[in-house]
């Protein structure tokens, strides 16, 4: 048996250490690593060489360049792992010749069981592995340094920084000396420090990029340069950042990177902290389209700001811009003194888009973005009855690669490439600068005509069934799978009742509302408007007719489209509400991500045993208070107070314009839409967030706040279509009001003023 291998030449069956296996795989990508060789643990028995590996050590001495100099190094099972660096805990010995070597393998052996290292291990509560050692031929450097390609601290992945020494590098890492420092800007490159470094810094820079993308986290690199060329010594994890434990369900993403997070737009979707089956679904999702779009905060999720920003920025556009963009969608989101970028490379979206236009245009009957709603839909339902008539574990998980993930697949890649957005994004801007906010607003409220959006025809459809043009069969079909937890996969959908149609008609009609009046009514402030506008532009009638036919389009096809992907969900929920019938996990199966329900529908038993644990951490997810809109770095709940600043002054409070128009009135505040039957006709609304869930109870309101949400999201949308002051963003809106304040809320302004308190 052969205990030495180059380090180009690994075998899988032997232990090196995570030293050697590192350099291993730079050198597998062609990295500026010195040649050298491995020796496997299993050559050491009770720290000494066994017989055969001392024989193979003295011929690899005796055929060794007697000329060169070498460098010995230890390689532990553990060292230089994610998780345990051992730095410092066991010896080197560098510059010596080849015949020198087995006495320092000799050396370098014996310090796996020194103080130093027995101490590291039980200060960390880990243990000691097998000592494997590196032999590499010893680059006499002129510098010598270690670069960060992430910030210790912040774990903010914009600049690397890095420091070095004139000469070994030993006086570096060992803290004795530092000859200087210098950083580099991973986002945009360009170069700060001493310019004697700057001819190798790109260089570096590139080998550093591509260390993170081999290891797949952020890396502590050691190099050197001796006679104008660059080395790669080694690169390691930075083991003083967070590691989320996935397995736990202990994830908090804030820890993991220096972000820009906003639950603004996505507030109002996840209105609860996120079940394990939910998480692994979405993290799914966002892996499928190849955007670093959603963040993970103890359950609670935010949009990543930085991670949109930064796949925007990787095609050229400026980082003021791509907020901007970004901002148009999710509301207004505060700076924050610059936002956190981090380098995203494009080629990631760029092949994720052509395969989902291949795998659309190869669909029968055309490509799905010509028809998505219909086919998703369709299918979706099909394949709900399918499992629901499934007997079997085995049976179900072969279901799912037959059936739910082509469809997954293929509905996914028809959303993605049927969606637009750029009216959503420029028209309303362009409005203004012809016009100004207030007409502007006024424009584009309840512009979708006949063609209501599918929130508002929630409402609509009700007059339908109450007058016989729809049964409540249909409707149910239609609209049973919007609720205000639509996306929360442990929650059930309106359509698991039977009782559901009724009981919203029977609300409906205790309301006293008149969708319908509402909807004209506002239909005709968006026709006077439109006059006015003409009036005063006349030559512009043909390009006002263009804008708003395409928002309306826009917004209408969005919701379309949000509605349809939900149907995924619904085929999910089916699909895990199965597998927890036939393996008689009842309704724990979603404490599990779906790779696990399915190894346990193929007989593996293991994952069942992590559900108690998890489940522990998620009743404490659900009893801890929302945290703030917008976080910016490092979050630790155990620290918030559950208090979010609050904005504007005691008697005022700002957020964002959602839908134009004042409106007066007494406060109620709400949590949850199964608290509706408290509300009273005419009220004000308050909650934290709104989604389309509350939209049943729009026609009572006279306005809506919020202390998230945005100009674009479904509930707004509706407000708009029904002529509902709306002001969103508010930040705690719903903490400083209390039932039976009197406010003004100006939803042109974004502005809510605080007239009388209740006593």
């Amino acid at each position: 048996m052969n205990y030495i291998y180059k380090l180009t030449r690994l075998p899988k069956e032997l232990h090196f250490g995570g030293k050697a296996e590192a350099l291993h795989r730079l050198l597998q990508n062609r990295a500026p690593v010195p040649e050298g060789y491995a020796i496997a643990a299993e050559a050491f028995v009770q720290g000494a060489l066994c017989p055969e590996a001392e024989a193979e050590l003295a011929a690899l001495t005796n055929r060794l360049p007697q000329n060169q100099h070498y460098a010995v190094r230890s390689s532990a099972a553990g060292e230089d792992g994610p998780e345990d660096f051992f730095a410092g805990a066991y010896d080197t010995v560098l510059n010596i010749a080849a015949e020198k070597i087995p006495d320092a393998v000799r050396a370098v052996a014996a310090s796996g069981n020194n103080a130093r290292s027995a101490i590291y291990a039980q200060s960390r509560g880990t243990k000691q592995g097998g000592i494997g050692i590196v032999i590499q031929r010893f680059v006499s450097p002129d510098y010598a340094g270690v670069l960060f390609t992430a910030d210790p601290v912040t774990a903010g992945t914009g600049y690397m920084s890095g420091s070095f020494v004139c000469g070994v590098g030993e006086s570096l890492v060992s803290g004795e000396k530092c000859d200087g420092s210098f950083r580099v800007n991973a986002v945009k490159y360009s170069y700060e420090g001493p310019g004697e470094l700057e001819q190798y810094a790109k260089a570096l820079y590139h080998w550093a990029e591509k260390a993170v993308r081999i290891f797949g986290c952020p890396q502590d690199m050691e190099w050197a340069v001796c006679k104008g060329k660059l080395y790669i010594l080694q690169s390691r994890p930075i083991t003083t950042l967070h590691h989320n434990d996935r397995d736990k369900f202990l994830i908090n993403d804030s820890l993991c990177g220096e972000y820009l997070l906003s639950k603004t737009n996505v507030g109002e979707i996840f209105l609860r902290p996120v079940s394990p089956a939910t998480y692994g679904i979405i993290c799914g999702i966002t892996d499928f389209l190849g955007i670093p779009l959603l963040s993970n905060v103890c359950g609670q999720l935010y949009c990543n700001i930085s991670g949109v920003c930064s796949v925007l920025a990787s095609f050229g556009i400026s980082k003021e811009r791509a907020f901007s963009m970004v901002s148009d969608i999710a509301g207004a989101v505060p700076d924050c003194g610059g936002i956190p970028l981090f380098p995203y490379d494009k080629t990631i979206l760029l092949k994720k888009l052509c395969s989902m236009l291949a795998h659309s245009l190869k669909q029968k009957r055309g490509s799905l973005r010509r028809s998505t709603p219909d086919i998703i839909n369709r299918t979706g339902m099909d394949i709900i009855e399918e499992i629901r008539h499934i007997t079997s574990p085995r049976e179900l998980y072969a279901f799912w690669d037959s059936r739910c993930a082509p469809y997954m697949h293929s509905a996914l890649g028809a959303i993605v490439t049927g969606l637009s957005v750029k009216p959503l994004l420029t028209t309303r801007k362009k409005l203004e600068a012809v016009c100004g906010t207030e007409l502007a607003d006024r424009l584009i409220s309840c512009r979708s005509g006949d063609a209501a959006p599918e929130s508002l025809g929630i409402l609509l459809a009700l007059e339908d069934v109450i007058s016989g043009k729809m049964t409540k069969e249909e409707y149910t079909a239609r609209y049973g799978h919007r609720h205000a937890d639509e996306m929360e996969l442990s929650m059930p959908y309106p359509y698991e009742n039977p009782d559901f149609p009724d009981n919203v008609i029977r609300e409906y009609r205790e309301s006293g509302a008149d969708v319908l009046r509402m909807k004209a009514d506002c239909e005709k402030r968006s026709r006077e408007a439109e006059e006015e506008f003409l009036r005063k532009y006349p030559k512009k009638a043909a390009w006002l007719k263009k804008r708003l036919d395409q928002y309306a389009s826009a917004v209408c096809g969005r919701e379309r489209i949000r509605s349809s992907a939900l149907r995924l969900f619904c085929v999910i929920r089916e699909y895990l509400l199965k597998a927890g019938e036939l393996t008689g996990l009842g309704e724990d199966v979603f404490m599990l991500y779906l790779e696990e329900t399915r190894e346990l529908l193929s007989g593996k038993s293991g994952a069942a045993d992590k559900i108690p644990e998890r489940k522990r951490i998620y009743t404490e997810q659900l009893a801890m208070p929302n945290f703030p809109s917008v976080l910016l770095g490092r979050f630790v709940p155990g620290e918030y107070m559950g208090e979010d600043a609050p904005a504007g002054s005691e008697s005022m409070i700002c957020g964002t314009a959602g839908s134009c128009g004042l409106a007066e009135g007494r406060v109620r505040v709400l949590t949850s839409p199964e608290d509706s039957e408290a509300l009273e006709k005419g009220e004000i609304l308050v909650v934290p967030a709104a989604n389309i869930g509350w939209i049943r109870v729009f026609p009572k309101i006279a306005a809506l706040v919020t202390d998230v949400g945005a100009p674009l999201s479904h509930a707004v949308i509706v407000a708009r279509e029904l002529g509902i002051p709306a002001v969103v963003n508010c930040g705690s809106a719903s903490q400083r009001l209390k039932t039976g304040d009197r406010v003004c809320v100006d939803g042109s302004n974004g502005k809510v003023f605080l007239r009388d308190t209740h006593s």
